[in-house]
């Protein structure tokens, strides 16, 4: 590939794809700028990064585009990745102006919003012929407020865009047919708010989308994670099954372990791809249902464990850095190599410190009991060495340390949050999952 090596510019630098791009990238020789508005955010700590970085949020959209636009003339034009929804949306809402400073690989705004919009994924994926849990995209208040009361069993309240949302919730579930499900509802909805450029660019993203819940969303969801080259005509995808979260029904992945690769998912999802115009990263989130694989999300971006699918032979973070180069026929080539590669390897994905003190609180609030902890401490120490940790890494230690005084920090800031994100959450209205 290009001998040629700009400097690429990663934001987000407390989430773990960053890191494992940055480390990724720099162990290749390419100069690594990392920025992010908290100075304890693991990946500017990382040894393979050459610029630390302090960045406004990516929500306060004007301060962000001008600061990106004088970062990207300081250092010559280098390449720009999206490493979250917010940044990813940014970029594309400002494509025209940051590519006089940037370069890209990423698809175009029309593309973006299929992926980001959770009423507009649905109508893709059905048009793929790919299947996804129920999805009801309300027109006002009165309409959600109507259709909820009309609907039995759970039900999962969410942004239809989690992009530049000041809560960045997942969503909350209710029951239907219950008046406490309606006010939640319209809670939920006042709660979780758009960045206002959004809100008034999108209007009908500012009402909640209504979901069927699945209750296997907790311990049953399969990931099909990889890369897609422009044109959409190769692409290498390694599985993964997410077996614990945080919190523990709609949440982030703490844990995952290697799964087999459903070919015949696969294609669907290289189909919906296609379909869209989407090249790039990627990772999909499905419910596994007997006979049935529900699609729940896309990220067309870095995502949480980028680091195990590096580990399992996808150079994801060297192939979006060569498609910004302009070296499509190698990327193509690349791709495809890596599709066909031993996939073996390390079998899990987890993130060791988080996951004590989640077993240490959860064993104290008596959410968990002491099998089920010590099930999890065993499944870690099964294969150590065939584990690849989120920060830990004997050659490149600060991370961890900045990653472990960031979850102090988060902590004495907000501690009842913390306690609520480790604790088990239970739904609200309660009842027996259906």
């Amino acid at each position: 590939m290009s001998n040629k090596k700009p400097p690429v510019l990663l934001c987000n630098g407390g989430y773990y794809g960053t890191l494992a791009a940055a480390r990724t990238l720099g162990a290749n020789g390419v100069q690594v700028l990392v920025a992010d508005p908290h100075m304890l955010a693991p990946a500017l700590w990382s040894r393979q990064v050459a610029g630390r970085l302090h960045c406004p949020p990516p929500a306060n959209i004007d301060r962000f585009v001008t600061w990106a636009r004088r970062v990207g003339q300081r250092y010559g034009q280098p390449v720009i990745y999206p490493t979250s929804d917010d940044v990813s949306l940014v970029l594309a809402l400002y494509r025209s102006e940051l590519e006089r400073d940037f370069l890209f690989y990423q698809p175009d705004l029309d593309t973006l919003l299929v992926l980001l919009d959770k009423a507009k994924l649905a109508q893709a994926v059905r048009a793929a012929g790919l299947d996804m849990p129920d999805t009801w995209a309300p027109n006002n208040l009165s309409e959600a407020e109507e259709l909820i009361r009309n609907q039995s069993g759970h039900l999962l309240v969410k942004p239809r865009t989690q992009s530049l949302l000041n809560t960045h919730s997942k969503g909350t579930i209710v029951l239907g047919g219950r008046e406490e499900s309606v006010r939640t509802y319209t809670e939920f909805y006042r709660r979780n708010v758009l960045a206002p450029q959004l809100a008034a660019r999108f209007p009908d993203w500012t009402l909640p989308v209504v979901q069927r819940y699945h209750p296997e969303a907790v311990d049953k969801v399969y990931s099909l994670a990889g890369f897609i080259d422009r044109g959409g005509r190769n692409m290498a995808v390694r599985a993964a099954e997410k077996v614990l979260q945080l919190p523990s029904r709609l949440g982030t992945g703490l844990c995952f372990q290697s799964a087999q690769v459903d070919f015949e998912l696969a294609s669907g999802l290289q189909r919906l791809l296609q379909q869209i115009g989407y090249f790039g990263v990627f990772e999909a989130e499905f419910i596994r249902l007997p006979g049935r694989s529900l699609l729940i999300d896309i990220n067309g971006r870095l995502y949480n464990q980028l680091a195990f699918d590096v580990a399992r032979g996808l150079p994801l973070p060297t192939l979006f850095y060569e498609g910004a180069l302009g070296n499509h026929e190698a990327v193509a080539a690349a791709t495809a190599a890596a599709a066909s590669a031993d996939s073996s390897g390390p079998q899990a994905f987890c993130n060791r410190s988080r996951l004590g003190v989640l077993l240490g609180l959860r064993r104290i609030l008596g959410t968990m009991p002491i099998q089920e902890a010590t099930r999890w401490r065993e499944w870690y120490e099964a294969d150590r060495d065939s584990v690849i940790d989120a920060v830990a890494d004997s050659g490149d230690p600060w991370p961890r340390r900045s990653d472990l005084l960031l979850q102090i920090h988060s902590y004495l800031r907000h501690p009842r949050a913390f306690l609520r994100n480790t604790g088990y959450d239970q739904p609200q209205n309660q009842g027996a999952a259906s």
